[in-house]
């Protein structure tokens, strides 16, 4: 566990509002947990949690950098790093990306190789 702070911590001052958790599951990002599609309020509508309002997940967990942990990506579309989760898992001895160096963001996009967490 202390490593994986200090590699959040080498990451500066972007590295701040991101928290690193141990759950097993956390309340679906894209719709707020509440399992309904967040546009139309279509009952067991999310694409993401399929309704079920809560997304199980691999500890560790760090807010995901792209989408701020919002899990939406321009206007309602589900964000493409953590799939609309708002949070994506990284390696307990996690390091610092090796291909964008921390950054996340490889040209426009964000870099695929840490799925823009700029984590491994």
């Amino acid at each position: 566990m202390g490593y994986a702070l200090s590699v959040l911590s080498k990451l500066g001052a972007t590295a701040g509002a991101r928290r690193l958790r141990f759950v097993e599951a956390v309340a679906c990002a894209f719709c707020g947990g509440r399992g309904e599609d967040p546009k139309y309020g279509t009952p067991g509508g999310c694409r993401v949690c399929g309704g079920a309002g809560v997304i199980r997940t691999v500890p560790p967990v760090v807010t995901c950098r792209v989408c701020a942990g919002s899990g939406c990506a321009g206007g309602d579309l589900p964000c493409p790093a953590c799939k609309g989760v708002g949070v994506a898992p990284i390696s307990p001895d996690g390091a610092i990306c090796p291909r964008c160096g921390g950054r996340g963001e490889d040209g426009v996009f964000y870099c695929h190789y840490c799925k823009g967490q700029g984590l491994v």
